[in-house]
């Protein structure tokens, strides 16, 4: 019994031998996202509602709807971290008698101080 070699023999690594472009979807990826867009299409009004619904009969249903929703229209942030020369603590207590106004102009008093910030790769 004779060994042959399994796959195409005309493969070499490194050698492209056509095939998707890296980062391109799959025909399947990019079918079913098409049937789902399809589907979607015009329904924002009944998912408008059913969210409303879901709202006044179960707030935390609600809350998880949308923030399960949300990772599909706002990008997810990176962590990062904050690097000072001096080591300084920052500490933002918030209570029932802090209004907006008063949030922003803490946040804005803590942007004024050369603080650098650095991404940090997880």
């Amino acid at each position: 019994m004779s060994k042959e070699k399994k796959g195409n023999p005309a493969f070499v690594v490194g050698n492209a031998l056509g095939g998707r472009t890296k980062g391109s979807m799959n025909r399947v990826t990019k079918f079913s996202r098409e049937v789902l867009t399809m589907a979607l299409a015009g329904q924002e009004k009944n998912i408008m509602f059913a969210l409303e619904e879901l709202a006044e009969k179960n707030p935390e249903a609600y809350i998880n709807a949308v923030s399960k929703l949300l990772n599909y229209a706002i990008p997810k942030l990176q962590s990062t971290e904050v690097n000072s020369k001096s080591a300084s603590k920052i500490e933002i207590t918030l209570d029932d008698t802090m209004t907006v106004d008063d949030l922003k102009r803490r946040m804005e008093e803590m942007e004024a101080d050369e603080t650098d910030y650095e991404e940090v790769d997880e």
